[in-house]
């Protein structure tokens, strides 16, 4: 359990516990174990990167556990988490300098407002994010180019052919063909797991 790791990371803090405190750190674990696998996911989804992932997870669940008294009992957890985890992704992505997936603060914003509806559906979301970084591997070499590019590096079309000495109608074709190809690999894979 989180709660135990953490008081054993300040065992001055155990000792003060009273009964309203420990009362507040069981409520606290309760809240976070139920959420915990899903903010995992929400993380892992917005920095694509399983080590970025565990660190910022930790970060966020320790902010979470020393913020907990700012947290009105009652209200919404998940929704708090989220938005501690939020400004914890922004700030990696700051530290990093670049965006991992190109997910600008505005869109990454949009999902996270968007994440109920991305996890009801059918397939958890870090399945598809696996299958998609599985498929990426798929990819022949200038393929992965593009998508660097396109996806990591954030470039128009036309700052890609002007780097790689190709036309931009075969930038966008590559684009295009790079797209579905990713598609319909990771669509293939998912009907694969529903048979």
């Amino acid at each position: 359990m989180l709660f135990n790791k953490i008081v054993k990371l300040e065992p001055s803090a155990s000792k003060a516990l009273c009964s309203t405190d420990a009362s507040r750190a069981q409520q606290f674990n309760e809240l976070f174990e139920a959420d915990k696998n899903r903010l995992y996911r929400y993380i892992y989804a917005s920095v694509w990167n399983t080590s970025a992932a565990d660190d910022i997870f930790q970060e966020t669940s320790l902010t979470l556990w020393n913020e907990f008294s700012k947290f009105e009992l009652g209200s919404d957890f998940s929704k708090w988490a989220t938005c501690i985890a939020f400004n914890r992704i922004r700030a990696y992505k700051r530290k990093q300098n670049k965006y991992q997936l190109g997910l600008e603060d505005d869109l990454l914003q949009e999902f996270s407002n968007n994440l109920s509806v991305l996890e009801e559906n059918t397939v958890p979301q870090e399945t598809r994010w696996r299958y998609l970084e599985h498929c990426h591997s798929l990819l022949s070499p200038p393929m992965q180019e593009i998508y660097q590019y396109f996806y990591n590096h954030n470039l128009m079309a036309q700052e890609i052919a002007d780097q790689s000495g190709r036309s931009i109608y075969a930038i966008r074709k590559a684009i295009h063909k790079l797209r579905k190809k990713l598609f319909d690999c990771v669509e293939q894979k998912i009907s694969g797991d529903e048979k």
